[in-house]
C-alpha cells in the first residue's frame, strides 16, 4: 500500500489545490489520503458523547491533519443538526469539498462593509517626544542610529541619542524591532514596547499586549520583560509572552532556552500563567497555537467565543458585540489572518453562530 502523505507534503498539496495547479497525480494522492481520514473519522465516534462533543473533536481532527498556513474559506454545506450521525455525514461533505473543489469566485460569501486583514505599522515615539508613523515613512535613515530596514522591521545601531524609544502598534498592525543588542521582537496588534536605545547596565524593556522575542545570549546581563503580571528573565532563548490588558491574565511561554517567570524557572513547551489577584503557575503549552499569530495564522484550541473574538477586534480594528447572551462555546480551528474578517469569521458557522458587520462593528447574533 503506498505511503499517506506527510504533514508537509498535504500543505504542498492543500495550496496546489487552492491555486488550481494538481496533477493528476497528486489529485490522486490526496483522494487516497481523503479516504483514509474518513475511514478514521468514523472511528472517532462515541456514543457516550453528545453532538457538540463529537462536532468539536472530529473537525479538531480533521484540522489537526491538514494544518495548512493558506487555507481557503469553507462554504458550510448544510445546516447543523443534533445528531451525532448527521455530524458525521456533514464533515465528510466538507472534507470532500475540500479536496476535490476547483477553487472558485462563488465559493466565498461576500459581505456587504467586510473588513479587511490588518497589516504592517507602528507608530515610534523618540526620547525627545517626536512620533513617527512608520507606514508613512520611507525606508532608510529615521533618526541618528534608527533605521526603517524594510516596511515592517525596524532596526538600532549604536543611536546617539541616549533614552527611552516606544513601539506601539494600533489595533490592526503588527510591527518587529532589532533592538540595540540584537534582540529581534514581533510585536502583535494593540501591543507597546518600550525600551533604551543603548543598554548600559542592564537589559530590561517593558510591553503591553503581545510580543515573541530571540534574545540575543549575554551571561553577564540577563534580558528581562517586565508586564503587569510578570517579570521575565532569561540569558539568550526564544519565549512569547501575551500581556493584554483585557485579557485575565500574563502568559509566557517557552520555545527554546531556559527562562525565569517571577523566579519560577520554565522549561521548553511550557507557559507560566500570572492572573491578577493570584500566584504563578505553570503548565504544558502548544508552541505552534501560541506563535500562530507570529507565522499568520489564528489558531484555537477550545477556545472561548469570547477570547476568539478578542484576537479578531485586535486583528480587524472592530468593536465587537453581543446580542443576548455571550455565547458559552469554544472554537477549534486555524485560520489565515491576511483574510478579510468574513471569511476568517465563517469558522463561528460550525457552531450555528451567526454575526453581521455594521461599520467598524461585529455583532455576534444567536
Amino acid at each position: 500500500m503506498e505511503e499517506m502523505p506527510s504533514k508537509e507534503e498535504l500543505r504542498r498539496l492543500a495550496y496546489k489545490w487552492k491555486t488550481g495547479t494538481l496533477t493528476e497525480e497528486e489529485a490522486d494522492r490526496l483522494a487516497q489520503w481523503d479516504q483514509a481520514q474518513r475511514d478514521e473519522i468514523m472511528e472517532l465516534s462515541d456514543d457516550s458523547e453528545g453532538p457538540d462533543a463529537v462536532r468539536d473533536r472530529m473537525y479538531a481532527h480533521v484540522l489537526a491533519s491538514i494544518n495548512p498556513n493558506q487555507r481557503p474559506a469553507i462554504r458550510r454545506l448544510m445546516p447543523l443538526i443534533a445528531i451525532a450521525a448527521s455530524i458525521l455525514l456533514a464533515l465528510a461533505a466538507i472534507l470532500y469539498f475540500y479536496i476535490k473543489s476547483k477553487p472558485a469566485t462563488d465559493q466565498i460569501v461576500k459581505v456587504e462593509n467586510d473588513l479587511k486583514p490588518g497589516t504592517n505599522g507602528a507608530i515610534l515615539t523618540l526620547a525627545n517626544g517626536k512620533k513617527i508613523v512608520l507606514e508613512k515613512t520611507r525606508v532608510g535613515a529615521i533618526a541618528s542610529g534608527i533605521n526603517k530596514s524594510n516596511d515592517s522591521l525596524l532596526t538600532y545601531n549604536q543611536p546617539e541619542e541616549i533614552g527611552q524609544n516606544i513601539l506601539e502598534t494600533p489595533k490592526g498592525h503588527q510591527y518587529s524591532v532589532v533592538l540595540p543588542d540584537g534582540t529581534k521582537v514581533w510585536l502583535n496588534a494593540a501591543s507597546s514596547l518600550k525600551y533604551p536605545t543603548k543598554f548600559v547596565s542592564e537589559r530590561i524593556v517593558e510591553l503591553t499586549g503581545e510580543a515573541y522575542f530571540e534574545v540575543v545570549h549575554n551571561v553577564h546581563m540577563p534580558f528581562k520583560v517586565k508586564t503587569n503580571n510578570q517579570l521575565t528573565e532569561d540569558i539568550g532563548t526564544r519565549f512569547n509572552i501575551s500581556a493584554y490588558n483585557d485579557e485575565p491574565a500574563t502568559a509566557t511561554t517557552l520555545v527554546e532556552g531556559s527562562v525565569k517567570v517571577n523566579e519560577q524557572l520554565l522549561k521548553p513547551g511550557y507557559t507560566a500563567i500570572s492572573p491578577v489577584s493570584t500566584t504563578t503557575n505553570v503548565k504544558r503549552a502548544d508552541i505552534d497555537q501560541v506563535i500562530a499569530w507570529k507565522n499568520g495564522a489564528f489558531s484555537f484550541e477550545k477556545t472561548p467565543v469570547p477570547v476568539m473574538m478578542r484576537q479578531i477586534a485586535r486583528w480587524y480594528d472592530v468593536e465587537v458585540a453581543y446580542e443576548g447572551e455571550i455565547p458559552n462555546k469554544t472554537i477549534t480551528g486555524e485560520v489565515h489572518r491576511n483574510v478579510n474578517a468574513s471569511q476568517a469569521l465563517q469558522i463561528l458557522s460550525y457552531l450555528n453562530i451567526h454575526y453581521r458587520i455594521e461599520g467598524k462593528k461585529i455583532i455576534i447574533t444567536k
